[in-house]
């Protein structure tokens, strides 16, 4: 009766290691979906103006009436948060020469794009 109990007890531990892998797989499967997605949003919206690393020097940056932001800069400010900066790019400022992207991404696009450029500073 003893084995049986210490094989019970391996099959249970046996089984939460292999929920605790598929979790940890769903979300690097998410995270890696996630990143794909703010690369390619990045890559279509964003990189004109503010460059390859986000830094406000892409190609169209030197004909603004306003440097764009540089995003690294701003994600690292103290009392600034990625949902600061989603609205933000959401709402966007007309005066600086950022144009609103609501209604072309959504609040999870703009958090996407935001992660990709952290991740490639």
């Amino acid at each position: 009766m003893k084995n049986m109990n210490h094989l019970h007890l391996l099959a249970a531990l046996g089984l939460i290691a292999s929920m605790m892998t598929f979790s940890a797989n769903s979300a690097s499967l998410e995270d890696a979906s996630h990143f794909a997605n703010g690369k390619a949003k990045y890559q279509t919206l964003c990189i004109v103006c503010h460059g390859d690393k986000g830094l406000g020097d892409g190609p169209t940056a030197a004909s603004l009436p306003h440097k764009p932001a540089n995003i690294p800069n701003k994600l690292g400010q103290l009392f600034t948060t990625k949902n600061s900066l989603v609205d933000d790019i959401l709402k966007g400022d007309i005066e600086e020469g950022m144009p609103a992207w609501q209604g072309v991404i959504t609040r999870q696009d703009a958090l996407d794009i935001l992660t990709y450029i952290e991740s490639i500073q």
